[in-house]
């Protein structure tokens, strides 16, 4: 059912060539992601300008790839990514340095911490049922956990038999249906085998 794409993690993140110091402005430092992966105009400026491909999804600019594909046809992957987010080393964070007694919420680019990513989303439709199955997001500062947590999902998703699972959350509805947010992600999660839906790390 699941295709595991070949991307994967990248070990080191860091961004480490300057950028024009034109576009280091306040409209440009402004939306620092203090806890996800989206990317203010500032740092599109030095992914790009360090080669760093930023991809288009969730209408959400930042260094993400696909993760798995599904090719059943009552199961719909809405989302299934991973991401990085980059921390500033050598002249890129020598640059951001000198420009933070001007803007000071440059602290917060300098305090920035590499993180990876994991974001999952599976629906089930059939006749006139419309179900979110699972939707999970991790975060990780370390690459070895990370890159063992994306094993560990990737053989579960591949072992569950996902229209079991279907018929024990439609079964077990009463459960979870009044449930909302983020709480009823958690007992899907749960049901699953999984301690939560969700471990969201700040940015710094």
């Amino acid at each position: 059912m699941f295709t595991i794409s070949d991307n994967t993690f990248k070990p080191q993140l860091g961004l480490s060539k300057r950028v024009s110091n034109d576009v280091i402005t306040d409209e440009y430092i402004r939306y620092f992601d203090n806890d996800g992966f989206e990317l203010s105009f500032l740092e599109e400026e030095y992914y790009r300008e360090n080669n760093i491909p930023l991809d288009y999804i969730l209408n959400h600019s930042c260094d993400q790839q696909v993760w798995l594909t599904c090719s059943d046809k009552n199961f719909l992957l809405d989302h299934s990514m991973i991401f990085h987010r980059w921390e500033f080393m050598g002249e890129a964070r020598q640059q951001l340095d000198a420009k933070k007694s001007l803007y000071p919420q440059l602290n917060k680019y300098l305090k920035l911490k590499s993180k990876w990513g994991i974001d999952f989303s599976l629906e089930y439709y059939k006749d006139d049922i419309v179900l979110e199955v699972l939707h999970m997001e991790k975060d990780y500062h370390n690459y070895d956990e990370a890159m063992n947590s994306k094993k560990f999902f990737e053989e579960k998703f591949v072992s569950t038999d996902w229209n079991h699972f279907v018929d024990s959350l439609l079964s077990n509805k009463s459960e979870w249906m009044h449930l909302q947010g983020m709480e009823q992600n958690d007992w899907k999660a749960v049901h699953w085998g999984l301690s939560s839906a969700e471990k969201t790390l700040k940015a710094f």
